[in-house]
């Protein structure tokens, strides 16, 4: 597992050694499963795109998830796409979000549509901190036209990209930052690192490995 030394809620990051969470809850013998006990773990089913959803209010589709209630557990699954997790303080109370951004979710800004969703509940984008965790590093990641032209219009700061590699987590740490979010990089890239499911490297293998943070 990996963590943020930014946040202070309970979070992880998982890898291979925790578990394969494709498509269902984690198994009942991962390590994760076992620091989540007593507290409400929710995923949504990924698409790729820029909604986000408020856990508990019945959304089934999404690609980030706002935890708003004590207990409540927010996740995504990811296997060479971005997760990230959110914190902040309102009041007595703590918000916090998990983000599925591959590339089509960050061209879509979900990222700042997340932000925005915080915002509206009280947590202005000042007052957050962020971890980026481990995904596909640009060392990986030689892409198409139509995704340097997509992450083009999103990008907040220049050098995410040398030629067709794209550094897919400098792209969102830097529209975290942009914003006023306090955000950091954690992990290493999935395809250099057997320890963590990557579709690039296995796409018919691969499992899904976990980004989760509890409110």
């Amino acid at each position: 597992m990996y963590r943020s030394t930014l946040l202070s809620r309970p979070h992880a990051f998982t890898g291979v050694d925790d578990g394969d969470f494709m498509g269902a809850p984690p198994d009942p013998a991962s390590r994760l499963l076992a620091r989540l006990q007593g507290r409400q773990l929710f995923m949504l089913r990924q698409v790729h795109g820029n909604a986000i959803h408020v856990a508990g209010e019945g959304a089934a589709e999404g690609d980030a998830l706002i935890g708003a209630s004590p207990g409540q557990v927010v996740a995504v699954r990811v296997a060479d796409c971005v997760p990230i997790l959110i914190e902040g303080r309102v009041g007595d109370r703590w918000l916090v979000a998990a983000v599925h951004a591959g590339w089509r979710g960050t061209a879509a800004d979900i990222v700042r549509h997340t932000l925005q969703r915080l915002a509206a509940l009280g947590a202005a984008p000042g007052t957050l901190r962020a971890a980026v965790g481990p995904a596909i590093g640009p060392c990986c990641y030689e892409v198409g036209e139509e995704v340097i032209d997509g992450l083009s219009r999103v990008a907040a700061a220049p050098g995410w990209r040398e030629g067709r590699q794209v550094d897919l987590r400098k792209v969102n740490l830097d529209i975290l930052r942009a914003a006023g979010v306090q955000a950091e990089q954690v992990g290493p890239c999935t395809r250099c690192t057997p320890g963590l499911w990557s579709h690039r490297r296995d796409p018919a293998g691969a499992g899904r490995q976990v980004g989760a943070i509890c409110a």
